[in-house]
């Protein structure tokens, strides 16, 4: 008998890759970490996974992973078997990790793809019977595979305007961090007028917090929106009522980078030193 016990991955943050696995599989659990030598480089490593299986993640260089819509060789994708493809996919979107590939609809099976922070793409399959015949079952598809990350990329270039104006009329005039939350990458900069940046996920979903906790309502007019690229660029007004009822506007100019399809930079130029 013989079974695959463990995938070793490089990758460049073994903190950001571990909170997508253990994400997708909260039971996981880190089994060992530590620092070795590597033909003399120092990186670190680290187990995560059951008693029998796991995957290993080492430290390595901020260089890109290979482009997975390419013919290029390398690792297409690691494959699970799961019980529940739409938990998994429910806490991996609510973390704002985005679907890359829907599967075929197929009678017997349902999978998903997701790509974690360092390029690996993930697919989850859920089996809906026991018969071996019918698990393994080539063809039978009733419908073609969805490919929602590329959509998404293309979708963001084509229609930065649309995208913009969407986070600010359902997440910054809404003063939904959740809502924030699901476009922003895991290291995210975030840097308003001339205040020190914030970076992080959490720590700039709460410095948010704190500033929509600091006013009533605001409301942005853009007026202009600019794509070059990964970045996208909106300028406007946004009108403020603070919380003993005054109010004020100002201009705002906001710069926006794309990584992965998710905001790596949250640049905003705003006076709000009357608020």
């Amino acid at each position: 008998m013989f079974y695959l016990e463990h995938v070793n991955l490089v990758v460049k943050d073994i903190n950001a890759t571990l909170d997508f696995i253990q994400t997708a599989f909260p039971d996981w659990k880190v089994r060992g970490e530590g620092e070795g030598d590597w033909y003399g480089q120092k990186r670190k490593w680290l187990h995560v996974g059951t008693d029998g299986q796991y995957i290993t993640l080492n430290s390595g260089d901020d260089a890109p992973n290979r482009d997975l819509t390419s013919n290029n060789p390398g690792l297409a994708h690691l494959g699970f078997s799961v019980d529940d493809v739409d938990g998994i996919t429910r806490r991996l979107t609510e973390k704002g990790y985005v679907i890359g590939t829907i599967g075929a609809d197929h009678p017997h099976r349902k999978t998903i793809y997701f790509t974690d922070p360092a390029g690996f793409e993930f697919e989850f399959i859920e089996y809906f019977s026991d018969d071996v015949s019918e698990r393994n079952m080539y063809g039978g598809e009733t419908s073609g595979i969805v490919r929602v990350g590329t959509a998404l990329k293309e979708d963001r270039k084509m229609t930065g305007e649309t995208f913009v104006r969407d986070l600010y009329r359902n997440a910054v005039d809404q003063k939904d961090v959740t809502e924030l939350g699901r476009h922003l990458a895991d290291d995210i900069r975030f840097r308003i007028g001339n205040h020190a940046p914030v970076i992080g996920k959490d720590s700039v979903l709460s410095a948010n917090q704190s500033f929509f906790d600091s006013i009533a309502s605001m409301s942005h007019q853009i007026d202009a929106v600019y794509t070059d690229g990964n970045a996208t660029i909106c300028n406007g007004s946004v009108h403020y009522v603070r919380l003993d009822g005054t109010e004020h506007s100002a201009v705002f100019s906001t710069t926006l980078v794309f990584r992965d399809n998710l905001i790596a930079d949250y640049l905003v130029f705003a006076d709000i030193s009357k608020l």
